[in-house]
């Protein structure tokens, strides 16, 4: 059985690599379930959440905790700043990602469902 309680604040962090060159490596907690994934990530600056995508049957939803960014929403741009919530609903062909474009860390909570039969569309044409 795994352990069911973690503290958020004295947890071990991993490191997360960069998927762009020149890009700051990330921080993340993964408290995942079997059926939610959860996960807190700290962008530094410049950093970016995610290669710009979307999901066919997983509903994703963000809270930010701390710091500025930009949600990249299809070809929008919304300013992001604590406590903003943000739901990406399954199978809106609206890829996003995060980007941070503060000076400061930016940390946020982000889950979503754990589906077999989820696909992952990016604009470039690939699914995952």
């Amino acid at each position: 059985m795994s352990k069911r309680t973690t503290n958020i604040n004295t947890a071990q962090y991993e490191t997360g690599k960069s998927t762009r060159e020149g890009e700051a490596d990330f921080r993340f907690l993964d408290i995942s379930g079997q059926h939610l994934g959860v996960k807190i990530e700290e962008l530094p600056k410049g950093a970016t959440s995610s290669h710009h995508h979307y999901h066919t049957a997983a509903e994703e939803h963000v809270i930010v905790l701390d710091g500025r960014g930009t949600l990249h929403l299809g070809a929008e741009r919304i300013e992001l700043t604590k406590d903003d919530h943000i739901c990406f609903p399954a199978g809106e062909e609206v890829a996003h990602h995060i980007e941070n474009t503060s000076d400061m860390p930016f940390k946020f909570l982000v889950f979503g469902e754990r589906k077999q039969d989820d696909v992952v569309f990016y604009p470039n044409g690939s699914a995952y």
